[in-house]
This record gives structure tokens, sequence and C-alpha cells, in this order.
């Protein structure tokens, strides 16, 4: 079954979760499949690419409790996948948790008016941390209330402190921000691809953000034909034929 779909049009990429039967809830699946829907992003001539689901009523209700992810942090853009090409999240309905962590970390978000925020793992008494780097992304005090209280923010209150960037009508999200994804498209890329490594490069990070700096690297290493090759020598006792892959 395909819950992630990638469909590119004027070098815009929409990915949008269809996990519909348990409102985009985040299991190792889904979170596979979004982390190689970053990948193919990556690797392809799009240009910007819109996240975004199949349901209006549901963004994602977060982490599967039934299924909970191993490495959620994989399906999350530029923590799983570096990426330096532009993300705009497009939300609508409930955005819960690890759902929130998506939008989180995307450049840009067109907001549904149903958009609904909420992250309540103080209320069921367990992190996995990503969401610190929020206290970047919103202003202080704010994002402290929205992470301790635990209560749900709007659309509107989310655009009021700058972390949405326009409230569409109902229905209109996806289109608004395919809208401005295409704005970006036909900006010069190498410009908007080194904009966004300085104003990365530039932004406090979280915790989780420099261990996944680290888990890239060394998942890379541990992936490689390289290590591979390295052990085959070894039980053959003969010198490795490292190729740098």
């Amino acid at each position: 079954m395909t819950l992630v779909r990638y469909e590119s049009a004027g070098r815009v990429a929409t990915i949008t979760m269809d996990r519909s039967s348990k409102h985009n809830a985040l299991n190792n699946a889904l979170c596979d499949e979004l982390r190689q829907a970053w990948l193919r992003f990556r690797d392809s001539e799009d240009r910007v690419a819109v996240l975004a689901a199949a349901e209006e009523a549901y963004f994602s209700v977060g982490a599967d409790v039934g299924d909970l992810p191993v490495n959620m942090w994989h399906a999350v853009p530029g923590l799983g996948v570096e990426l330096d090409k532009p993300v705009i999240a497009a939300t609508s309905g409930w955005v819960v948790g690890g759902a929130f962590v998506l939008v989180q970390m995307a450049d840009m978000c067109v907001a549904s008016e149903t958009t609904r925020f909420i992250y309540p793992e103080g209320k069921i008494g367990t992190t996995a941390g990503g969401v610190s780097s929020v206290v970047a992304r919103m202003p202080h005090k704010v994002a402290m209330e929205f992470l301790l209280v635990g209560e749900e923010m709007s659309a509107e209150r989310a655009y009021q402190i700058g972390f949405v960037n326009k409230v569409a009508p109902k229905g209109q999200h996806v289109v608004l921000a395919q809208q401005m994804a295409a704005k970006i498209a036909g900006n010069a890329p190498l410009v908007v691809q080194a904009l966004k490594k300085l104003a990365r490069d530039a932004m406090p990070k979280g915790q989780l953000e420099t261990v996944a700096e680290v888990r890239r690297m060394l998942d890379a290493i541990k992936d490689s034909e390289d290590l591979k090759e390295g052990v085959q020598a070894f039980r053959e006792k003969r010198k490795p034929e490292f190729r740098g892959k």
C-alpha cells in the first residue's frame, strides 16, 4: 500500500500523506515512505516541495501509539534527509505531536482556517525531543505555553505569531501553497538554495538537529559499500578496495 504520493508539476513536488484510515498516524511504514519521498525530492529536478495530507480533517494525529516509529526523525524534512531546497507545509484540521514537528521543520506554512496545532506530549508522558527547535521558530514564551500547557493553537493565532505564512479558506490551502511554491520555483535555484542554507545556518539549532547531523554522517558509513568491502576483505585476508561509496 502506498501511504505517500509524490506528484511533480512545474518543478514543484507535492508530497501527500495518505493513511486516511488512521488519520495519517505516523507509523514505521508512513515514516519510511516520507523519508523516501524526501530523498526523491533531494535528487530530483523539482525545486520546491509542498507537504500535504489527503484528509481535510486531519493533517496527522502524530505518532501511532500502536506502531511507534523507530526513527520518526527520518521522516522530518531537513532532519532525516538534509535539504537545500525549500519545503512548504500545507495544513488542515488537526496537526498533532510529531506531525507538528514536520511543519515546524518546513520553511513555510500555508494553513487552512480549519488547522489546529497541538503538542500534547506533556499530557501523555513522553517526548522524542524534536519539538525543542520550536523556540527558534516562534516567540519563546508563546512556544513554552504551547509545549507546557498543551492546549490547541488555531491557524489564526499561529499566523499572528509568525509561525504560519498564510491562512487559507477551507479546502484552498494546498492550491495556495502550490502557487507560492511555483513563484519560488521560478527564481534562480542556486540563489534560493544558498539563501535557505545561509538562513538555516544562522538559526539556532535544537539538540535533535545536532544529533541528526551526526546520525546522517554515521548512517551513511554504516550503510556503505565500503563497510561491506572492508568486512569481506578482512574475512578473506586481503587488502580492501575502497570506492568511497
